[in-house]
């Protein structure tokens, strides 16, 4: 018998169906293979959010400090699966978390509003907005020195702050950081309670022509303590641990301006004043629920500023302000329209207003009103409920502060603590001169007494942010003293 192969033919066809099946099955597996790889990736980091949670418990329980910020290529955590190639967990408020990892070509994120991981198309595969908000931007300074200077800290360290003139441009690099790159002025309606326009867009205006010009302020966290040895001022945009809460508020890129029938802030108008701190808590609310008169809010400014520039003398930093001792009265508001939203002064001298961050003549020109603080015999109370806010009042929502103010008149030599009113900084001595310590000067009288910050138009040193008057009673009122408006947000 003959015996009989496989035809040519026959050959091609089976390879043919090979190849056929071959094309079908492959991109099966291949599926299977990626879909486990990606699998395996993401239950990796599944293990890793597993590992920060037990980890967080445990810090807790042993009272130890929670990082913040952990290299997942480290050995702070212990967790099952594998350890990434590079990556980071941030631990947030309330011990929320965000993650990024690399493993291979995969990039596994979970962003602390998500509720599980997920691969993303991201290269290099690194944080965006979680890595700006687990930074702290902080500074110190020792209790014993005579130096209105601070040092920079944590994430601050080697930053530059600088204030213009004029339109000349400068290094700021806090312009790129939360919160002080979000602080921005706008137009505010108050009948129809809307913004009409922000700083930027076509039909934004400084005259208040498209409505009340407010500069908004974002939230934030803080911290301010001392340690016996130096005291400590940071922010960051994420809950930290033992930081407090700045929720967002909008203030007057102006002193208020208009009538007691129509109060504004808007350029080119002189600043309205020659009325009692009662007068003008009025005026503000009848613009709507939403507004008050400039309050403890003051001192959220104190502090976004001096982390910025780290030196208590804000005249030497953004310039002396409209404080000339030849100067008779107050001057217009607008100056600073040049500057836009950025800091300083018009021409560098004491004949022009000076402005920080859409807040112009923060210090200078005319003082401001500081409504919820009442003093009585230095002892100073504070209220944080603009709706309960009245002079002369001791009890009720005001609560005392844990320290009482200097008993005497002078440039501020120190700054008062109270952990539970982190916030509330006053001055407890007057020992300094116009260019040491706190470089500004302090006013007072026992008795019953009202708070006024920043000085006037003819202060001269005595100016600056922490520019404090508590010399009179709630019945005082003059032609260099007004009042800001602040809204609620």
């Amino acid at each position: 018998m003959r015996r009989r192969g496989f035809t040519l033919i026959e050959l091609l066809a089976v390879i043919v169906i090979l190849a056929i099946i071959a094309l079908i099955a492959t991109p099966m597996i291949m599926d299977v293979i990626e879909k486990s790889r990606r699998g395996a990736a993401i239950e990796s980091v599944n293990g890793i959010l597993d590992a920060a949670e037990k980890y967080q418990m445990d810090q807790s329980l042993d009272r130890e400090e929670i990082q913040t910020n952990i290299d997942l290529t480290g050995d702070t955590l212990t967790y099952k699966g594998s350890k990434p190639e590079s990556g980071t967990l941030i631990i947030g408020e309330k011990g929320r978390m965000s993650i990024i990892a690399k493993y291979g070509k995969y990039c596994i994120e979970k962003k602390f509003e998500d509720n599980s991981p997920k691969v993303v198309e991201r290269d290099p595969c690194t944080m965006e907005d979680e890595v700006e908000q687990a930074k702290i931007y902080g500074i110190k300074r020792l209790l014993t020195t005579e130096s209105s200077a601070w040092e920079r800290t944590d994430d601050a360290v080697g930053l530059v702050a600088n204030a213009q003139i004029g339109t000349t441009s400068v290094q700021n690099d806090f312009d790129r950081i939360y919160p002080w790159s979000d602080i921005k002025s706008y137009n505010y309606n108050t009948d129809t309670k809307t913004i009409t326009a922000w700083y930027g867009d076509e039909k934004f205006k400084f005259d208040g022509s498209n409505g009340e010009v407010l500069t908004y302020i974002p939230e934030f966290y803080y911290r301010r303590y001392q340690d016996g040895e130096n005291e400590y001022i940071s922010i960051s945009k994420e809950y930290q641990e033992g930081y407090s809460k700045s929720e967002a508020f909008s203030i007057g890129r102006y002193t208020m301006s208009g009538s007691e029938n129509d109060v504004h802030s808007r350029s080119g108008y002189t600043p309205f004043t020659n009325k009692t701190i009662s007068d003008y808590r009025i005026y503000a609310t009848n613009l709507g629920s939403e507004f008050s008169q400039l309050d403890y809010h003051y001192f959220i400014l104190q502090l976004l500023y001096l982390v910025e520039y780290a030196d208590y003398n804000s005249q030497a930093k953004l310039g002396a302000g409209y404080t000339n001792a030849s100067h008779t009265g107050p001057i217009a508001s607008g100056g600073c329209d040049i500057l836009g939203m950025h800091s300083g002064s018009v021409d560098g001298t004491d004949n022009s207003s000076v402005i920080y961050r859409g807040i112009e003549d923060i210090f200078g020109n005319i003082g401001q009103f500081v409504d919820g603080i009442n003093i009585k015999d230095n002892q100073a109370y504070i209220c944080y409920n603009q709706n309960q806010y009245i002079s002369d009042a001791f009890d009720g929502c005001y609560q005392s502060i844990g320290y009482v103010n200097a008993n005497s008149r002078g440039y501020t030599s120190k700054l008062g603590c109270d952990l539970s009113h982190p916030l509330i900084s006053l001055p407890i001595e007057t020992l300094g001169v116009e260019s040491t310590h706190i470089t500004d000067y302090y006013y007072q009288n026992p008795q019953n007494r009202i708070v006024i910050v920043g000085a006037t138009y003819n202060d001269g040193a005595r100016a600056g942010l922490w520019g404090w008057n508590m010399n009179n009673a709630q019945s005082y009122k003059w032609a260099g003293i007004g009042s800001r408006l602040l809204k609620n947000n």
